[in-house]
């Protein structure tokens, strides 16, 4: 091979059938750059999730927001500097696909979602309200389980995605926007009392754990 087979405009003008300039091959090169970084970004595919989406996994069975449970928190702090309680052991959320807290893992209501076809959570069910979600919310008189209608309600409603994008504002500092858990009466960063739009707690409030 000649010292002007290794010439790259001769190679590339080879290859398309036609012979290429010094500044075709710069402004190819350009365009090159401008793709890859295009591609990498994602932006025109028109395929990045819209924040806040992707948390259905976070909409139990049942209904309830695991995004808010305190061993959920525990175990995806968004600030490790601050230890938070963890009453049940290490939970990835009811649908998460990972590890669940023994009472969610011997669930009768996720259980019996599980063992239906085309039902992943109560709101997909026509048996709805049925015993199972009825003693469950009955049991204890815990304020969130007071929720799980009408938030099976909202999801059949809105969708699952936008229903769990909006728990996931819902349950945030009003202040720093750090993750509150269901009985959390102020941040356990800033100190900020639990919002408004929460149900209101108080020192006669039963506590699951």
């Amino acid at each position: 091979m000649s010292p002007k087979d290794d010439d790259p405009r001769a190679i590339l003008g080879g290859l398309i059938g036609c012979p290429l300039t010094r500044r075709d091959l710069m402004r190819g090169a350009l365009g090159a750059g401008i793709t890859l970084v295009g591609i990498g970004s994602g932006a025109d595919t028109g395929d990045a999730p819209e924040s806040g989406l992707g948390k259905e996994r976070l909409a139990a069975a049942c209904g309830t927001y695991c995004g808010a449970c305190p061993s959920y928190i525990a175990a995806h702090s968004e600030d490790e500097r601050i230890q938070r309680p963890n009453p049940w052991g290490r939970c990835d959320g009811c649908l998460g696909g990972g590890q669940l807290a023994p009472h969610c893992r011997a669930c009768a209501i996720r259980l019996c979602a599980a063992s239906k076809p085309r039902v992943t959570r109560c709101s997909d069910c026509g048996e709805l309200p049925c015993h199972r979600i009825t003693g469950l919310i009955n049991a204890g008189g815990y304020p969130h389980r007071k929720e799980y209608l009408p938030n099976l309600e909202d999801i059949r409603r809105i969708g699952v995605q936008h229903w769990a994008k909006n728990e996931e504002e819902r349950w945030r500092c009003p202040r720093c926007r750090l993750p509150m858990s269901w009985y959390d009466t102020e941040c356990a960063r800033c100190g900020e009392p639990r919002s408004e739009i929460l149900f209101s707690l108080s020192e006669d409030t039963p506590l699951p754990y």
